[in-house]
């Protein structure tokens, strides 16, 4: 039969099938609880086809060099929390440096496969300094033509801060130049307090319309917190508006949030320490969400486009960064995003008596 232009409830009319759950079969990480929960019940499963996985033939769709799989494998030292941004022919990635995480470890490539390593950035420590202790979690912005780097200062008392640094040319690294602390968090119910341990780190920045937004890693009297503070200005000031997700029980903490876009609708993207990393799907930068789904494999993941404008994305693995093209599955509604190159799907009739 051909089913094209047919809809799944007129296809299990035909049939009589029996609904079974889609399933994205991505390998899970390592040690992770996350389950997929939430997805909507259809006739068929997924899979999804990363390069390298079940068929070495698969080659990334990145033009020049391929490697399998893409990404930075940094041999003398670790990488965490990374940032991707794209400037004058050059792919650049910053990232904490590990072990230490006193810089930010600094590369360029051209095909997201052979990495230039460069000169490490933000390397001075200052005492009595927002960042005294170290740096964290960058994220870099381009807007207007001026990249914007925004990162985790971290105090000799493990106070955490936003803070930023700009280059109008991020090929020297030695151009990052510090504004300063430009956040912390100010919301009805917060858990920070200067001198302590307080958490407010993992900074995102989005611009939708004339509004920019920061989204961070924070804690509520309730439990773990992605916070959202807005400015009219990438550099702010910022009002903190708290939590827009239900805050975490316990000590389970969502870090490393990522917001993005795609069909009209808002994918929020955090590492639950709990179980791994989760996405959830919202009708606005705001929500309400749905309930998280498990989004792997990896930790920690950053949403890009490429130079041909298609979707990648790049994530922890260990101590090193994985590259990977993004698909976005429209057999569901709304979209599903997988890491992968393709997105295939199996009906599986059944007759029932």
């Amino acid at each position: 039969m051909n089913y094209e232009g047919t809809t799944l409830k007129q296809i299990g009319k035909a049939h009589r099938l029996i609904p079974v759950l889609k399933l994205g079969l991505s390998s899970y990480r390592p040690g992770s609880s996350c389950i997929i929960k939430d997805i909507p019940l259809i006739v068929g499963i997924v899979f999804t086809l990363s390069p390298g996985m079940f068929f070495p033939s698969v080659e990334s769709r990145v033009a020049g060099p391929t490697c399998d799989p893409l990404g930075w494998f940094p041999e003398s030292f670790g990488v965490k929390d990374h940032s991707i941004f794209y400037y004058s022919g050059f792919y650049y990635v910053v990232a904490n440096h590990i072990p230490g995480e006193k810089y930010f470890s600094y590369a360029r490539s051209k095909d997201l496969c052979e990495w230039e390593e460069l000169i490490p950035v933000l390397a001075n420590r200052i005492t009595d300094k927002w960042d005294q202790r170290g740096i964290w979690s960058p994220y870099v912005l381009e807007d207007g033509g001026l990249y914007y780097l925004y990162f985790t200062g971290v105090s000799e008392d493990f106070t955490q801060s936003i803070m930023l640094a700009s280059s109008n040319d991020p090929s020297d690294p030695e151009s990052w130049e510090v504004h300063s602390m430009i956040f912390q968090p100010d919301h009805p119910g917060m858990l920070w307090e200067e001198g302590v341990w307080a958490d407010c780190r993992d900074p995102m920045v989005i611009r939708v319309g004339q509004v920019y937004h920061l989204y961070y890693t924070g804690a509520d009297e309730s439990g773990g917190i992605v916070g959202m503070a807005t400015s009219n200005s990438p550099t702010g000031p910022w009002t903190d508006w708290g939590g827009i997700i239900e805050p975490l029980p316990g000590s389970a903490m969502p870090e490393s949030p990522v917001l993005t876009m795609y069909n009209g609708r808002y994918y929020l993207f955090y590492n639950d320490t709990t179980q791994g990393e989760v996405v959830s799907i919202g009708g606005s930068q705001a929500g309400p969400w749905n309930r998280p789904r498990c989004f792997s494999p990896g930790w920690a993941h950053e949403l890009w486009r490429d130079t041909t404008g298609s979707w990648m994305t790049s994530y922890l693995t260990d101590y090193s960064i994985t590259i990977s093209p993004l698909v976005w599955d429209e057999f569901f509604s709304p979209p599903q995003p997988f890491i992968g190159t393709e997105v295939y799907h199996q009906l599986l009739p059944a007759v029932q008596k």
